[in-house]
């Protein structure tokens, strides 16, 4: 039997294990996007660790690390658009 979050599980290591190798990537290559690309990837796992935490009954740490991911997400889209 299949655990309840297991979905949300793995999008969060896949996500973390993914933005790892494309920041490595964008620090070998010198891409901007890339390293934009493994930020957003960073950014999707906490909102899933943030989903995980919501449907254990954590509430408040969930809210709290949803908003960490939106500021953040923000964050780097105003920086993108600003070095563009």
């Amino acid at each position: 039997m299949k655990h309840p979050l297991e979905k949300f599980i793995r999008m969060e290591v896949l996500a973390m294990i993914a933005g790892l190798f494309i920041g490595v990537l964008a620090w070998i290559t010198g891409w901007v996007l890339f390293l934009f690309l493994a930020c957003y990837l960073f950014i999707g796992s906490m909102f899933s660790h943030a989903l995980i935490l919501l449907h254990t009954r954590r509430g408040s740490d969930g809210i709290k690390q949803a908003l960490r991911a939106m500021l953040l997400f923000l964050f780097i889209t105003s920086l993108f658009f600003y070095l563009k």
